[in-house]
């Protein structure tokens, strides 16, 4: 199916399942319900199958969404693949969009409701959807504007306490207040390109067999092998006095199996301005007959790398594998009670055929099952391969956990050499060993859980693992399946920061055990402070110049976004009571508004409220009266 046939069908069973419920508003008729807008449709006659491309713009950074070929691509990043599952939630949510009252406001207005264009504004601005046809034209607009809550009903008590659960929306020149949840696609609509890129078709390289890492400088190069998967890679060409050290070496024989990437870089850029002009190259096979050629560069605080790959499949030993009798192929015929000699014979033969027939069958079940097995791992692996084509020519922004483990010089991959003491007879100080400071990290290590243990806000798990939340989020938890962002500062217990970061994504799965069960405790939103033994941590060979062996770690971690498996919605918000007025009450003339004396005093003037304007006043007071009632909670 078509592009964009399919995104028509699957948003026409979105918006189908999502009408009941404000049918069931419609249908009361009320007066009211039909002045404050209560169940009216946001953005009218807007049309799938009309959509070609849908521009994005927020404060800093816009987008725009075009099919090409029948595929949805990001143009601001060469056409690169979006990610269709979310185009169609944000044109589902768009058509099926329904108010849960409307507003009347003056255009002057809108900077409450943070309404303004971000195109012709610095503040208050909303973002800017546009809906275009294969013309260019605009089909429909939507401003996304301010979010809030109103925990009352059905959402009082709620365990993500007082979330934002609406937002205000200008369509067709009417301001609407319309629901939303963490699952709805109009809670945080992205204008950065990145975040609409198609991040799942990425490789996954599993089963390594060698790693040979070419640097600039020959010296620094290096390779790794094993013959059989799941052994320990040695080190080729070794030294006689080079000992590679088997943590290091083991990281590298699992690079790459848990990848991701946060972006694209432009192919304008130039090798030079990205570090690609020095790259480090990894060729990379493995026991499947796939050959990765992986171009690694760092620039400032940035990390980015290229792909291409090739091969040919390598026929497993389970495809070759001999049939296994059964029993009942050797089993002599056993003869009937009172059976004639003249019988014998017949039945003797007709068994032995009988037996020839069901090994030659079971033998070409095994052979044609064998034949598809070969088959279908063919296919599979010919499908790989033009998945993988298709990101060759991109350099991908990656993190900097994505290819470390191989980013080293051949010296880096070596075990690092214990300070010998010193032979000078006159010198009285010895230098520390590796094992006395592995030992004394570990004391202070434990010295310092114990203590941090007892201090307010810190909790612990099973693990060992300790913890105090900083800021409550109010979204989902991720999952060791997810893939999430955040930013992070790492410290020692000393307070010396050895790593941060800002934006980084990464598979829950593919980092330290600390921050894989630690991260599962967050929240969307939130912020905590983690306190991370070394056990959970790097154990006993530390990482890179300042994390030494048995390193307690402080990681202080902002959870911005989930990414993988479906995540949880939060509760359905409550439909919010619309102002209570009286619909048939007529403001024909400009109202004085006077304030009371001690608001004078305050500095407070006289205003005359114009009757246009008297419905953003009427909101203004409700969002106030609001506010008191949640701070006296």
């Amino acid at each position: 199916m078509k592009g964009k046939q399919l995104l028509i069908a699957v948003i026409t069973l979105g918006v189908l399942g999502g009408i009941a419920y404000f049918t069931s508003i419609d249908d009361q008729g009320s007066q009211m319900a039909e002045t404050a807008g209560v169940g009216k449709t946001v953005v009218k006659n807007l049309k799938p199958e009309d959509i070609a491309t849908i521009s994005i713009s927020g404060k800093e950074a816009s987008l725009t969404l075009a099919q090409k070929d029948e595929k949805w691509t990001v143009a601001e990043r060469d056409g690169f693949a979006a990610k269709f599952d979310d185009i169609k939630k944000l044109v589902t949510s768009a058509i099926s969009l329904k108010s849960l009252r409307q507003i009347r406001a003056s255009k002057k207005q809108y900077g409450r409701f943070e309404l303004l264009d971000p195109a012709d504004n610095k503040t208050n601005t909303g973002t800017r959807v546009e809906f275009k046809d294969s013309q260019g034209q605009v089909l429909k607009s939507l401003l996304l504007g301010k979010k809030g809550s109103a925990n009352a009903g059905a959402n009082a008590g709620s365990p993500f306490g007082s979330s934002d659960n609406h937002r205000y929306v200008l369509a067709d020149g009417k301001v609407a207040v319309v629901a939303i949840d963490y699952s709805s696609a109009l809670n945080e609509v992205s204008a950065n390109p990145a975040d609409w890129l198609n991040k799942d078709d990425f490789l996954k390289v599993e089963k390594i067999k060698s790693v040979a890492v070419d640097h600039p400088d020959s010296a620094d190069s290096w390779t790794l092998t094993h013959s059989k998967d799941g052994e320990d890679m040695s080190l080729v060409d070794a030294k006689p006095d080079e000992k590679l050290d088997s943590s290091k070496a083991n990281s590298a024989g699992r690079v790459l199996g848990f990848p991701s990437f946060d972006d694209v870089a432009s192919k304008s850029v130039k090798p030079e301005e990205i570090g690609m002009d020095k790259a480090v190259t990894a060729t990379i096979n493995t026991f499947d007959g796939y050959q990765y050629v992986v171009k690694m560069a760092k620039k400032d605080e940035d990390h980015y790398l290229s792909i291409t790959a090739s091969g040919t499949r390598a026929p497993q030993d389970d495809e070759s594998e001999a049939r296994t009798p059964q029993p009942d192929e050797t089993s002599p015929r056993e003869p009937v009670k009172d059976e004639k000699p003249e019988d014998s014979e017949r039945l003797d033969k007709e068994h032995a055929e009988n037996l020839a027939k069901r090994i030659a069958d079971r033998e070409k079940t095994h052979n044609d099952s064998q034949a598809k097995l070969k088959t279908d791992r063919d296919k599979e692996f010919a499908d790989n391969l033009a998945k993988l084509a298709k990101l060759e020519g991109w350099t991908f922004k990656v993190s900097s956990y994505t290819f470390d483990a191989i980013y080293k010089t051949r010296a880096e991959m070596m075990e690092d050499k214990k300070e010998e003491e010193s032979s000078d007879s006159t010198s009285t100080d010895a230098t520390t060993s590796g094992d006395d400071v592995a030992q004394q990290n570990k004391e202070a290590g434990e010295s310092f859980l114990a203590a941090n243990s007892d201090k307010e806000g810190v909790k612990s798990t099973d693990s060992g693992l300790q913890y105090k939340v900083t800021k409550e989020g109010t979204g989902p938890s991720p999952n060791t399946t997810d893939s999430v962002t955040v930013n992070y500062k790492g410290t020692l217990i000393d307070g010396t920061e050895f790593d941060s970061g800002k934006a980084i994504s990464f598979p829950l799965n593919g980092v330290i055990k600390g921050w894989t069960e630690g991260l599962q405790l967050m929240k969307i939103g939130g912020s905590t402070r983690f306190f991370i033994p070394s056990d959970l941590a790097y154990g006993t060979t530390g990482s890179g110049a300042k994390i030494g062996p048995n390193s307690t770690l402080i990681f202080d971690v902002d959870l911005i976004s989930i990414k993988g498996n479906e995540a949880a919605k939060a509760p359905v918000p409550s439909t919010i009571d619309p102002t209570k007025s009286d619909p048939k009450k007529v403001v024909t003339s400009d109202i004085i508004k006077v304030p009371s004396a001690e608001e004078m005093k305050k500095g407070a003037k006289i205003e005359v409220i114009k009757k246009e304007d008297l419905p953003g006043e009427i909101e203004k007071a409700r969002e106030q009266s609001e506010k008191k009632a949640d701070d006296k909670k």
